[in-house]
């Protein structure tokens, strides 16, 4: 799968959380923070939006016992995320701006910076995939990468069904109908409907492919075939 000709410079980068909940999570980091130094080194300017994995689940889940609010509950994913934001910056070296922004509006004066901005959840209410869909839309990117703990897209639950088949292509339409009714902090799955409207009145291109497989990424980012799965809109 190509992306076609169009040069891109200016990349949005969603991470899973999930490859902080492991030691495998090393390796995947490492690579993913040399490439996203040496595309920069290029010219291409990243923004990366960090997910908070299973640490934040366990935290969530903590307070929901304790009786805290979604809104809350929100907020402490959140800062979980923040933290998993810090530790991929840091690997990033002076490439990446510091402190992570909390708002748009910081990550806004980040971006003028020309560095490796890093961020995690920004508000109550909405997934680390919609704060890469607003991110995306307010500097008007050229690619969300959604790098994610599976190849792509399935027609099924890749972890639950071996015979489950990846999607080249998925129109953004049937994407909203594969979304989850299910959106309680913690358990933003594929998408969430925040992101989902915001791709869809902005367009952006959006593919979603796995983390753990650099060089794909490499080559989704240089507009080159790669295995993995594309939003049409």
């Amino acid at each position: 799968m190509s992306l076609g000709v169009l040069e891109i410079r200016k990349v949005v980068v969603k991470v899973t959380g999930k490859i902080f909940d492991n030691e495998n999570g090393v390796d995947v980091l490492a690579s993913l923070s040399s490439l996203i130094s040496s595309k920069a080194d290029e010219g291409y300017r990243f923004a990366v939006v960090v997910g908070g994995g299973r640490r934040a689940r366990d935290y969530i889940e903590l307070g929901r016992k304790l009786g805290l609010s979604e809104g809350q509950l929100d907020a402490v994913g959140i800062e979980v995320s923040r933290v998993n934001a810090i530790l991929l910056a840091f690997t990033l070296g002076p490439r990446a701006y510091l402190p992570i922004p909390r708002s748009i509006d910081e990550f806004l004066r980040a971006w003028t910076s020309s560095k490796v901005v890093v961020l995690g959840g920004l508000q109550p209410g909405q997934s680390t995939n919609a704060v890469a869909a607003i991110v995306a839309e307010m500097i008007n990117a050229d690619l969300i990468l959604n790098a994610t703990d599976v190849d792509g897209i399935y027609d099924s639950n890749p972890k639950k069904n071996p015979q489950a088949k990846l999607l080249k292509e998925v129109h953004i339409k049937e994407l909203e109908e594969m979304l989850s009714d299910k959106e309680l902090a913690g358990y933003y799955e594929l998408f969430d409907r925040v992101g989902l409207n915001i791709v869809k009145r902005s367009k952006i291109p959006l593919v979603f492919l796995s983390v753990y497989n650099t060089e794909n990424i490499r080559r989704a980012i240089n507009g080159e075939e790669f295995v993995g799965t594309r939003i049409v809109y």
